[in-house]
């Protein structure tokens, strides 16, 4: 693997490790506000239940209620207006005010408050005293205190809102919604990138196909030529035995895909006009009627794997062919180095490309052709960029004016 595949692969797995990272970050601040959220709201009803008790002692609530004034109060402008279940009971354990336990508040008489600790189930008052049990359960009673000695007289017992044991399942839930969005993502991610490979792969083999198709069709017509006599064979041997040698490149270049490639430095001008020069050639075997003209600046080296590069070359060249539609086609080839990189332009005067589709060029299946698969600008796009850290873009096109592909890669050091 050379250096610019190991940067890449490297930056690739560093980019990943940092949306994991992030994706856990957000979920664990996620879950971790939900849990402060829940504490905070859980101390409401204790700070409320001190200053009810605090209202209660300054009442100066007696020791029994039995329908006084102060229980009155009580019930008019504290007990109605908090949200959580509460009871008021004096210093012997007996009620005298509660609210939020599913039983309608009410003073109880003499006899209830003598018989309290031995009241049974099946009385009209046992879920009063079964909810204070549950009550001391969950938080510790608060008690009201009175005088210079500070004499307790009674306790206020609390429970948390409904609301409050509601949200302590919101960090359950989170995570349940997230487990379940990853598992949907994974799926849709994993059917993409199934439909992603099978598309690759069937594109591969047409790919396949067409590389090998220019080739062939040029074989067939040499032989054409040998058989109808146009051509000594000493003309055409020469032109079939450079067909088979690129037959064999073809199958080197497949062979090269996804596996460590090798660079060296190239005279581009070589490199490029071993592309030019192949169609160049054939032009008379492929029923095209195409002029090339070359406009190479300063010669200079690239470091490249020449097959790959070729390879990405001749794509250009041939979509610029396969765009042309008329008989006097044209297709420019020009270098202009700069001081870093080196610009490839390949212009030609066919069909163009519409103002929609412009966008889409490079995307593996994205076609605009009657007969064609879409992966040939996305090879070249893979070989310029990631095997050779350089940049291919459609620098124009206009509809029936043609169309510029440009490719930029760094000069050799």
């Amino acid at each position: 693997m050379n250096r610019t595949d190991r940067h890449h692969h490297r930056w690739s797995r560093v980019w990943t490790a940092y949306v994991f990272i992030g994706a856990v970050l957000l979920v664990a601040a996620s879950l971790l506000y939900t849990v402060n959220l829940v504490r905070r709201l859980e101390q409401e009803p204790q700070i409320m239940s001190r200053l009810f008790a605090r209202y209660c002692m300054t009442a100066a609530m007696p020791e029994t209620a039995g329908g006084s004034p102060e229980t009155e109060i009580i019930f008019e402008e504290v007990i109605r207006k908090i949200n959580f279940p509460v009871i008021v009971t004096d210093i012997r354990g007996v009620p005298l005010a509660w609210k939020g336990i599913g039983v309608e508040p009410a003073a109880l008489s003499a006899e209830e408050e003598r018989l309290w600790d031995s009241l049974a189930p099946g009385h009209p008052l046992y879920p009063v005293k079964d909810a204070l049990r549950s009550l001391d359960g969950d938080n510790q009673p608060i008690a009201m205190m009175l005088g210079p000695d500070s004499a307790v007289v009674g306790y206020v017992h609390y429970g948390n809102p409904p609301i409050i044991r509601e949200l302590r399942y919101v960090p359950l839930i989170q995570i349940g919604m997230i487990a379940l969005f990853v598992w949907i993502g994974f799926i849709g991610f994993r059917a993409i990138r199934m439909k992603e490979e099978r598309a690759v792969w069937v594109g591969l083999a047409k790919e396949a196909a067409h590389q090998l198709g220019t080739p062939a069709s040029s074989l067939l017509g040499w032989l054409a030529l040998l058989k109808e006599g146009a051509r000594q064979p000493a003309d055409v041997i020469p032109e079939m035995e450079g067909d088979l040698a690129h037959i064999g490149k073809v199958l080197g270049r497949f062979n090269q895909i996804g596996s460590a490639i090798r660079r060296e430095p190239q005279p581009l001008r070589t490199v490029l006009e071993e592309a030019v020069g192949y169609f160049e050639h054939r032009l008379p075997t492929l029923g095209k009627q195409v002029a090339f003209a070359r406009d190479y600046g300063e010669d200079c080296m690239v470091d490249v794997n020449r097959d790959l590069m070729i390879w990405a070359f001749e794509n250009l060249i041939k979509n610029a062919m396969d765009a042309i539609d008329h008989d006097r086609g044209a297709i420019t080839v020009r270098t202009r180095t700069q001081k870093r990189t080196v610009e490839i332009s390949f212009d030609d005067n066919g069909r163009g490309i519409e103002a929609r589709h412009q966008r889409r060029v490079f995307t593996a299946g994205f076609t605009t052709k009657a007969v064609g698969w879409g992966l040939g600008l996305s090879l070249v796009r893979r070989i310029v960029h990631d095997y050779h850290g350089g940049r291919v873009r459609l620098a124009w096109s206009r509809p029936g004016d043609g169309s510029s592909f440009v490719i930029v890669l760094p000069l050799a050091r």
